[in-house]
């Protein structure tokens, strides 16, 4: 017997009619006389004593109502478990994002998040590049990129601006170059050996296209950052890392009229499976990030209050 039928029952007993419960279930007074000779054909036996005007238990009926009460408590019970359950912020999250961008900036924001919900236990990946989150186990990637993927769910925190910047020190020994032209004779940084730029003047919008050779390749940009500020050559960094040396004042940004076109990544996004169910740990966690992001980015944030 199917557990619709015991709390079928116990609703037409409560109403004290068929008419009544048909009221109240919002089907025919037909379809509850039907229902309630399946379910006597079932029990092989009589459950109701109906008449044109009245309806009574029968002693089968009797015991069989009391056990419908005590199921639709049960079910009414586990109802509220599962709202109870799905409303608390506990259980397993796990992160991923880029090293530079987690260590300078994110790890403030996981330690706040821990202290707000004490019961969610936080395992952090620090990687870079795109992720299998099924795979990997993950709930949520923090990614910069252009193309966050199809097949996922990506909410966007923030743009991403780049800057090339180089130390102080360089700068003095190498001169500081006026034109993307220039860069041909400076030593670089970057993610491979020879990097393709575009760079648009900002008020002109003149392209012009350069083709670098890079002196030390890293697919980190928080080391090609430390590099620059050491004074090895100058780098193309995201605002992120670029902000950290400026503040420290090891960094300084080089041909300022200029923008990067067709950038290696324009916004930071939190990357989730599509689901129906969001556990409430990732609910919560997403939700923290874009409101602390809507308030302003943390680099720019530190850099205005330094």
């Amino acid at each position: 017997m199917e557990l619709d039928a015991y709390l079928f029952f116990a609703t037409v007993v409560e109403a004290g009619s068929f008419m009544g419960a048909a009221r109240k279930l919002g089907i025919d007074r037909s379809n509850v006389s039907r229902r309630i000779r399946k379910l006597e054909r079932d029990a092989q036996a009589q459950l109701l004593r109906r008449t044109t005007r009245r309806m009574s238990l029968t002693d089968i009926g009797e015991a069989f109502y009391a056990q419908c009460t005590v199921i639709r408590a049960e079910v009414e019970r586990a109802a509220e478990l599962l709202d109870t359950l799905g409303s608390v912020v506990r259980g397993p999250l796990h992160v991923s994002c880029p090293p530079a961008v987690g260590r300078l900036y994110l790890t403030a924001l996981f330690a706040e998040f821990c202290t707000r919900y004490p019961e969610v236990t936080l395992s952090v990946t620090f990687k870079g590049g795109m992720v299998d989150l099924m795979e990997s186990n993950i709930d949520v990637a923090l990614r910069v990129t252009n193309e966050p993927g199809e097949h996922c769910v990506a909410r966007a925190l923030g743009p991403i601006e780049w800057r090339l910047c180089a130390s102080p020190g360089y700068l003095a020994a190498r001169g500081r170059p006026q034109t993307p032209e220039d860069l041909t004779s400076h030593t670089c940084l970057g993610v491979r050996h020879r990097v393709a730029l575009e760079l648009a003047h900002a008020q002109t919008g003149q392209l012009h296209r350069t083709a670098l050779q890079s002196h030390i390749e890293s697919a980190d940009y928080g080391f090609l950052g430390e590099m620059a500020a050491a004074g090895h050559g100058i780098a193309l960094l995201p605002s992120y890392v670029a902000a950290e040396g400026r503040q420290r004042g090891t960094l300084v940004t080089v041909l300022d009229d200029y923008r990067l076109t067709g950038s290696p990544g324009a916004t930071l996004y939190a990357i989730t499976l599509p689901t129906r169910y969001t556990p409430p740990p990732l609910r919560a966690f997403v939700e923290f990030l874009k409101n602390r992001f809507d308030a302003g980015l943390p680099w720019e944030t530190r850099t205005s209050a330094g």
